[in-house]
């Protein structure tokens, strides 16, 4: 049995099946066992596509002349 913190280390080599056979029963019994861990693994798979979405966001031009104009202010004080 794995314990969570090698868990968290195995996530990537589980994902791109780089894992041996044995170790990833030991991760998925792991996962069977452990909500916390669930929930961590589960956060871990989606944050790519969070991540692709929230940098495919664009910030309205109103918004983003507020922030220069803010920025200008502090470094002119």
């Amino acid at each position: 049995m794995i314990n969570c913190q090698q868990l968290i280390e195995f996530c990537l080599d589980y994902v791109e099946g780089a894992l041996p056979e044995d170790e990833q029963e030991r991760f998925r019994r792991h996962l069977s066992r452990c909500p916390d861990c669930v929930t961590f693994f589960e956060t871990y798979q989606k944050t790519p596509e969070v991540s692709r979405d929230a940098l495919k966001a664009s910030m309205p031009e109103s918004v983003r002349e507020s922030v220069r104009t803010y920025l200008r202010t502090l470094r002119n004080s």
